[in-house]
């Protein structure tokens, strides 16, 4: 497998699982800060390692174009579970009748 292999599987894993934890946690307890917080420390768990390996193995113009993706996926996928978890939270105003 190449190392283009990991690259993306590492992305995708960091998006699958830190949405699964985020939804899952905001379903269970309906507190929105908690549920952000324990997936920005679960993506960080994921992006931080990834990247120093990322930059252990390659120099120059693909080590900083790998960290500047990594970077840019950590944002989006924090962006994307922010307005999932807004959506999951339930309204606690009564109907207008």
């Amino acid at each position: 497998m190449s190392y283009d292999f990991y690259y993306w599987f590492i992305m995708s894993a960091a998006f699958i699982i830190t949405n699964a934890v985020g939804a899952a946690l905001m379903l269970k307890t309906q507190r929105l800060l908690l549920s952000f917080l324990v997936s920005l420390a679960v993506n960080l768990a994921i992006f931080v390692p990834a990247s120093i390996w990322w930059a252990g193995m390659f120099e120059g113009f693909s080590q900083m174009f790998g960290l500047f993706g990594y970077g840019i996926a950590f944002v989006n996928i924090e962006v994307l579970l922010v307005f999932g978890l807004f959506i999951l939270r339930k309204k606690t105003e009564p109907p207008i009748q």
